[in-house]
């Protein structure tokens, strides 16, 4: 299990690179693990990431799914920066507000990620509970540097029923 909290944070932004993510229905699907794992190395392994690091304001590794207007869903790489665009990189924005935020350590950090997802999902976000989920872009974090051995947090944007 998970640690949580509910935490006020100021607006960001994640910069970086996206791609379309299939098969599931809203923002969370199982579905989606796989695909943001094949993706999110190719972004490590091309370098793409590594020239986003000049760009960053935080020394986190960031990754964002967020739902457009249309319904499809997108997962981006990358960093928390307010810099300049940089070329071939797309942006996702995270309104200032209040967040479900859930933290786990150690073992892989898409496993993580994709287990605190599901808690925060399948869950926490409950009719009983006292926060719903706001429709916004999901954030996770990989706090530590290390995704064999991760600290993550996972934030997803909530307001009070």
């Amino acid at each position: 299990m998970s640690n949580r909290t509910i935490e006020r944070k100021a607006a960001f932004r994640i910069i970086g690179f996206k791609t379309a993510l299939n098969d599931g229905t809203g923002i969370h699907a199982p579905q989606y693990s796989g695909q943001k794992t094949v993706f999110f190395k190719s972004m490590i392994e091309t370098g793409s990431l590594a020239g986003l690091r000049p760009y960053a304001e935080s020394p986190y590794g960031c990754a964002a799914v967020a739902q457009d207007d249309d319904g499809s869903v997108r997962y981006y790489a990358g960093v928390i920066s307010s810099r300049p665009l940089p070329e071939q990189a797309d942006e996702v924005h995270f309104a200032e507000g209040e967040y479900l935020v859930l933290s786990e350590k150690g073992g892989l950090s898409r496993l993580a990620f994709d287990r605190l997802e599901d808690e925060a999902f399948g869950s926490v976000l409950s009719e009983a509970y006292e926060y719903e989920y706001t429709g916004g872009p999901v954030a996770e974090v990989l706090l530590n540097g290390n995704p064999a051995d991760a600290e993550v947090e996972v934030w997803v944007p909530v307001r009070k029923r």
